[in-house]
This record gives C-alpha cells, sequence and structure tokens, in this order.
C-alpha cells in the first residue's frame, strides 16, 4: 500500500464519532460545500434524536430495576465478591487494553508508518482511556492521537483514518465473536419470550457469514475510492483477519472482566456474557452517552433476568471502577508524561532548532 497524496485506510469509525467532524477539524481541504453540510446536518440531528431516546428509555428501564435493589443490598453485593475475583477482573481489564494497541498498530501498518511499539502503545492507551470516559472518540480519541502522532512525523490526513480504522476493528471484533458466542452457545432466547427459538443460532450465523463476506471483499476489492475528498483503499486480506481477531479478542477479554465479578447463581456462561457485553456496547454507542454510561448498564441487567439485580449492579460498579475510571486516571497520567517529555526536550535543544519527537516513522514516499 502506497500513500497518494491522500491515505489508505479503511471506513466507519467506531459507533456515531463523527469523523467528519473531525475531518474538518483536522484537514481544511476535507471540509464539504454547503449542501453537503446541510444534509450531513440533518442526518446527525436524526442520529442525534434517536440516540437520546435510546438514552432516555434506558434510563427508564434502569430507574425501574434499580428500584428493587437498596442500597443495602448494593454494599453487600460489594463487599460479597471475592478478592481473587477482584484480581482477575484486573488482570482481563490490562489484557484487553494492550490488545488495543492492536488497533493501532494495524492502521500504522495498512498506512506505511513504522512506529516503536511504545509510541503506538502510548498513543492508544491514552486515547482510549479518553473516549471511553468521554465518548466522542473522534474528538477525545483523535485530539489525543493527533498530539501525539504528530510529534514522531505521522501526517494530520492519516490520523483521520487511524482513527476510522480503529473504530472498525472494534465493529469487526464485534461481528465476530457475538456471532461465535451466538453459534456456540444460544441462550438469548431466555430474555424474551418474543424471541422464537433458533433465532440465536440462526442471528449468529449471519453474523459470522456478513465478517466472513466481508473478508472476500475487502481480498478483491483493491481499488481505491474517496470519502470526504481522500484518496483510500481497504486494508488486505491479512490485516483485515488481523482485525477481526484483535476486535474479537479485546472484546472478549473486556467481557471476561465483566464476567468474573457477576454473582455465581443466576449468571451466564462466558459466551453469552460476551453477546450481551456486545449487545451492550452497541446501544451505548448509539445512545452517545460518554461511555454508554446508563444505557450499557441497563441492558446488561436486562439480559440477565435470572441473576440478582442488585449483585449485577455492584458487578457494573466495579466493572466500570476497572475499566473506565483507573485507565482513565492512569491515562491523564501518561498524557502529563508525554507533555513533560516534549517540554524537557525543548529546553535541551539550542536555541533556533525546531523541537520534534525523539523517533520518527519510516513511511513509505508520496
Amino acid at each position: 500500500p502506497a500513500a497518494h497524496n491522500g491515505l489508505v485506510g479503511g471506513s466507519n469509525p467506531s459507533g456515531p464519532t463523527g469523523t467528519p467532524m473531525l475531518a474538518a477539524l483536522l484537514v481544511p481541504e476535507a471540509i464539504q460545500p454547503a449542501s453537503g453540510l446541510q444534509r450531513r446536518w440533518g442526518r446527525h440531528v436524526i442520529v442525534t434524536l434517536a440516540g437520546v431516546a435510546i438514552a432516555a428509555l434506558a434510563i427508564l428501564a434502569l430507574r425501574h430495576i434499580a428500584r428493587e435493589v437498596t442500597l443495602g443490598h448494593l454494599l453487600a453485593a460489594l463487599r460479597a465478591v471475592p478478592t481473587p475475583r477482584l484480581l482477575a477482573a484486573a488482570g482481563l481489564t490490562a489484557l484487553s487494553y494492550l490488545i488495543l494497541t492492536g488497533y493501532d498498530w494495524l492502521a500504522l501498518v495498512h498506512l506505511g508508518y513504522r512506529l516503536p511499539l511504545r509510541t503506538v502503545a502510548t498513543a492508544a492507551f491514552a486515547s482510549f482511556t479518553m473516549s471511553h470516559t468521554l465518548g466522542l472518540t473522534a474528538l477525545t480519541g483523535g485530539s489525543v492521537r493527533y498530539r501525539l502522532y504528530t510529534r514522531v512525523g505521522v501526517r494530520p490526513r492519516d490520523i483521520i483514518v487511524i482513527v476510522a480504522l480503529c473504530g472498525w476493528t472494534f465493529w469487526l471484533g464485534i461481528v465476530l465473536a457475538a456471532g461465535a458466542g451466538l453459534v456456540l452457545e444460544p441462550g438469548i432466547t431466555v430474555v424474551s419470550n418474543l424471541i422464537p427459538p433458533g433465532f440465536d443460532r440462526f442471528a449468529g450465523a449471519v453474523l459470522l457469514a456478513g465478517a466472513g463476506a466481508y473478508l472476500l471483499f475487502a481480498s478483491l476489492f483493491r481499488r481505491e475510492f474517496s470519502v470526504l475528498g481522500l484518496r483510500l483503499t481497504l486494508p488486505g486480506v491479512r490485516l483485515t483477519m488481523a482485525q477481526l481477531v484483535v476486535g474479537a479478542l479485546d472484546l472478549s477479554a473486556a467481557a471476561a472482566a465483566l464476567y468474573v465479578l457477576l454473582p455465581v447463581p443466576g449468571a451466564p456462561s462466558l459466551l453469552m456474557v460476551i453477546v450481551i457485553y456486545a449487545v451492550a456496547m452497541i446501544a451505548g454507542a448509539l445512545s452517545h452517552a460518554p461511555g454508554g454510561i446508563g444505557v450499557f448498564e441497563a441492558v446488561v441487567l436486562l439480559m440477565m433476568p435470572r441473576a440478582a439485580p442488585g449483585a449485577v449492579l455492584a458487578a457494573l460498579l466495579l466493572f466500570r471502577l476497572f475499566y473506565t475510571l483507573v485507565p482513565f486516571l492512569l491515562g491523564l497520567l501518561v498524557l502529563a508524561r508525554a507533555e513533560i517529555d516534549v517540554l524537557r526536550r525543548r529546553r535541551a535543544l539550542p536555541a533556533g532548532v525546531p523541537p520534534c519527537g525523539a523517533t520518527y516513522p519510516t513511511a513509505l514516499p508520496d
């Protein structure tokens, strides 16, 4: 793949992350004409209203479920979680964030960059911790990547595609993990009597078939296409397979972190928790709520009718602590350390020498 006065990359970002807005912020050439902006504005309004409706319904459902749970029940459930399970949740969370480095690594490889693993891991961890907590992935995670990657020679235009490819890896992982979970261990019908028997295996087969069809399409469609005035190509078959595996492993590790915190009586199997986690993540992304807060919890509670609501709420609170709050604080420290390092290098440079990153990538020339 060669960057040719533009970009080489994928398409859709993670959830409703607003890549067009990021493109307009980072790349003036990507700004659309007035008529195109008006049409996009209308679509954004519709999507936003739909997200608000999803969030409102989820919050109402969460309030209804929470009426059955007292503060005493919740505190008792928190104290009942064994220490080994807490340590396992922390370890699985760390594994999930380690796998997230693969999102950025694959995107950079597709664009032709060869950056040190430490640089990629720092940018990936800092950006994902910000976007997981604050939402607006393209603005928060994209801004962090812009700050860190441009220092080591990555072009601003390429950062748009990095954000998009990371999001696309996330969606591919959801499709593969949820599809495999539904096929290997169906059980979603326990949530509602309205779901006909056998629907779960059928839905899983459709998801797996979709992943296979996209893999075939990515291997055959090697032409450039234009998005927002930027020339793109899809990753090849090997990188697409890597996207599927990395996304599925990340989702599975995060879902496993929630699984080990759930109460033993009434909790579904690990494969079923992976499916529930995927559905909750989709609902949270569509709601536009920062981190899907409220929506994610409501979906998980609704899809675990056999488990005690208080114990599930306690598990969700602990999961938020491990997966969102602690990494967010660590991400702030990582960003602070990166800024301090840059400041030190600037002070060490002779007068008149422009500051730059300590490491430069090897990228294919235009």
